[in-house]
């Protein structure tokens, strides 16, 4: 990749990666709320809170400014077996345990499967609760009042080994185009998209400009993709048919407007390619001559 174009790529995946103290601070108030469950010496509902652990894209280093939550896994330890049939008033009983904090607004997700705390200046964490299943399982709220099974650990491996096979720094490429998706109407889920992206890093080379334009060609082919972890079943069912046909047109295009800023790249027209590539990626890409 011309010097020139990798250094506004290097810039454009710094202007989009979240500040370190965001995370810093997200984890200072779930070791908060953690020690608040510790010491009220409340069950909730009625489970005993066992630890908590920091997991979703920030785990996998893969958020992006402005457009990613803090996700957080708290552990909790089932009193009866009974308690597996319903996940709602667990997370009750957690809305309800913190429901008394004055400096931040506190609320069960419209989807049912997380408790939301959002703080003052902007802060948003996802408090998903989970109760151990088995050894690497877990089970967590599935939004109808049952559970799904999850499994943080078997994630991280699956998406640790396809960065360590692939020539690009996968997880960067990665926040590159969760941006694309934010900037043109987010259709695509973060982690359906990361898991998209995880299956084509091996095959896309080390060039990231090149690697762009492979990935929108391969991904304007299909968007279905099946959970790597083999929890969730096909990631794209929450898609329609005609937005699946929406996602294919944008990725078409994008890889024509890819197109259009390697060949200004090979002609040395710095500045054709730059407007290009930010036409592609969105506002936060360098359009300017880095000199």
């Amino acid at each position: 990749m011309d010097a020139q174009i990798s250094a506004a790529f290097d810039q454009f995946y710094e202007l989009i990666t979240p500040p370190r103290w965001k995370v810093e601070e997200g984890l200072a108030r779930a070791r908060t709320i953690a020690n608040h469950m510790k010491n009220s010496g409340q069950e909730v509902a009625p489970y005993s809170f066992k630890k908590f652990r920091l997991i979703g894209s920030y785990a996998r280093a893969t958020a992006i400014r402005e457009f990613s939550d803090i996700d957080i896994m708290f552990e909790f330890q089932s009193l009866t077996a009974h308690d597996f049939l319903a996940s709602r008033p667990l997370l009750a009983g957690i809305r309800h345990l913190l429901g008394q904090s004055a400096d931040s607004a506190i609320r069960i997700s419209e989807m049912q499967e997380v408790v939301q705390i959002e703080y003052p200046g902007g802060l948003l964490l996802d408090i998903l609760p989970a109760v151990k299943n088995d050894s690497q399982n877990y089970l967590i709220p599935d939004g109808f009042n049952g559970w799904r099974v999850t499994a943080p650990d078997v994630q991280k491996s699956y998406f640790s080994g396809r960065d360590a096979v692939s020539k690009i720094h996968l997880p960067e490429f990665t926040r590159g185009l969760k941006y694309w998706n934010a900037m043109h109407g987010g259709l695509v889920r973060s982690y359906h998209l990361e898991s998209m992206v995880a299956q084509l890093g091996p095959h896309l080379g080390g060039d990231y400009a090149i690697a762009t334009r492979e990935a929108f060609e391969r991904l304007s082919t299909t968007v279905k993709t099946p959970d790597p972890v083999g929890h969730q079943g096909e990631l794209s069912a929450y898609l329609s048919s005609a937005q699946c046909e929406a996602i294919a047109a944008l990725c078409r295009r994008s890889a024509a407007d890819s197109l259009v800023a390697l060949e200004a790249q090979a002609s040395k027209d710095y500045e054709r390619a730059l407007t290009a590539w930010a036409s592609v990626y969105g506002s936060r890409f360098p359009s300017n001559s880095l000199g």
